[in-house]
């Protein structure tokens, strides 16, 4: 709706205050004055009313999944007619908004481009859009904000620290040519076909998606070679640090829990350059409706996608229904992640390693202690459970990078580790 600037609000309320005194002081030659100061905004709105632009907006970026506090570019086409004109659009990082800036004339035979920058501020899918036009009359006496409504969706995955050699070993040299080849795989080695109703959106491929201005589906057979079993608990019970979720916002709070998010993402990094596939296994079951995002950089491209898109649940009563279980046969290393895990979650990681396989545990933030039947105090139930298991692991703070964390896992200590965040383990069983 067009609506009057401060400068017209002026003008009218000056044009009445002139009608008046012209009233009450019998000065008819104040009436022009009142007349062309009332006139002016009005005119103004009728023009702003009556041009209003009809435009079609078109974006690209670059790149097209990002990654969070990763620059991405923005470039805008606009088609169609409208005056000349300031731009703002809305995007997914403080203040909200890319902009102002100058939109010069659009015409059907000449479209208008323009670019800007922005840094996704937070992981998943997020909207960039829509593109507001504030049209205004040469005085800026009214303005009309006109909404071109057309968004573009943009995944963005979480942030991703290189690790230094830990405690995974890398995979046996029989794995052979599979290793090299699952380090080299690209886009083109991604089956893909279009989006048919009735196919679940967790199946759609964003890049090829992007490239080829239509939604694509991934039909591609799972890799074979060595695997590796990423576990990440999403169980909002779990870390100490939640926070329940304002009415109408997905989900929970939790810094421990984003930490660990980008933890994982790391670690399904530093798995996949020395040649393994990962799995990825969470505490919650997810929807066929979500969708599941592939990067299609090599095998760790659908993990990053998951990891962008999971959140924290409420707890889960029976993990072990829905959920991945130790299917794979013979050893292959697990990776698992969380807070304070109760005994069920325990459990349920323990289970996912197969005997004599390497596992490491690490968790974020601080133990729950529980009190033992004699009435003696456990600090860290969760941490003992491990290390009783042969587990490698180690409690750390969110403070610490992942590649400071993942060392910790070593016992190496670092000037940034206290005592406490080294492993507690004897051995591998």
């Amino acid at each position: 709706m067009p609506r009057l600037t401060a400068r017209g609000v002026a003008f009218l309320l000056v044009g009445l205050a002139a009608g008046v005194i012209a009233y009450l002081s019998a000065r008819p030659e104040l009436l022009a004055i009142a007349a062309v100061a009332v006139a002016a905004p009005l005119i103004a709105l009728v023009m702003v009313a009556t041009s209003r632009p009809r435009v079609r907006v078109t974006r690209q970026l670059e790149p097209v999944v990002a990654t969070e506090a990763e620059t991405v570019r923005v470039s805008v086409t606009v088609s169609g007619r409208a005056r000349a004109a300031e731009w703002v659009e809305r995007v997914p990082m403080p203040p909200g908004f890319a902009g102002p800036g100058r939109l010069r004339e659009v015409r059907e035979t000449r479209p208008a481009a323009f670019g800007y920058r922005f840094a996704p501020a937070r992981r998943g899918l997020v909207s960039v859009g829509p593109l507001l036009i504030e049209d205004r009359d040469p005085f800026a006496l009214a303005v009309r904000v006109s909404d071109t409504i057309a968004t573009t969706t943009q995944l963005v995955i979480p942030a991703v620290t290189a690790l230094p050699p830990g405690p995974v070993p890398d995979p046996s040299t029989d794995a052979g040519p599979r290793t090299t080849r699952s380090r080299e795989r690209s886009d083109d080695d991604v089956v893909t076909r279009e989006y048919r109703d009735g196919d679940a959106l967790r199946r759609v491929h964003w890049r090829v998606t992007a490239r080829h201005g239509e939604l694509m589906v991934r039909q591609d057979e799972p890799q074979a070679g060595p695997h590796a079993r990423l576990i990440v608990d999403t169980q909002s019970p779990s870390y100490l640090d939640s926070v329940t979720a304002p009415r109408g916002r997905r989900g929970a709070g939790s810094a421990d829990f984003e930490w660990v998010v980008r933890m994982a993402a790391s670690a399904a990094v530093h798995l996949a350059e020395r040649g393994y596939s990962v799995d990825l296994a969470t505490s919650a079951a997810r929807s066929d409706d979500e969708p599941d995002v592939a990067l299609a950089d090599g095998p760790v491209g659908a993990v990053l996608g998951e990891l962008a898109l999971v959140q924290l649940a409420a707890r889960v009563d029976d993990l072990s229904e829905g959920l991945p279980s130790l299917t794979r046969a013979g050893s292959f290393p697990v990776v698992a992640l969380s807070g304070a895990p109760d005994v069920e979650t325990v459990r349920w990681m323990l289970s996912q390693r197969a005997p004599a396989s390497p596992a490491v545990a690490l968790l974020v933030g601080p133990a729950a202690p529980v009190t033992r039947p004699d009435g003696s105090i456990d600090d860290d139930p969760a941490l003992d459970a491990f290390a009783r298991a042969g587990w490698r692991a180690a409690r750390v703070s969110a403070r610490l990078t992942p590649d400071s964390a993942w060392l910790a896992l070593l016992g190496v200590a670092e000037p940034d580790l206290p005592d406490w965040a080294l492993a507690r383990t004897e051995s591998h069983a």
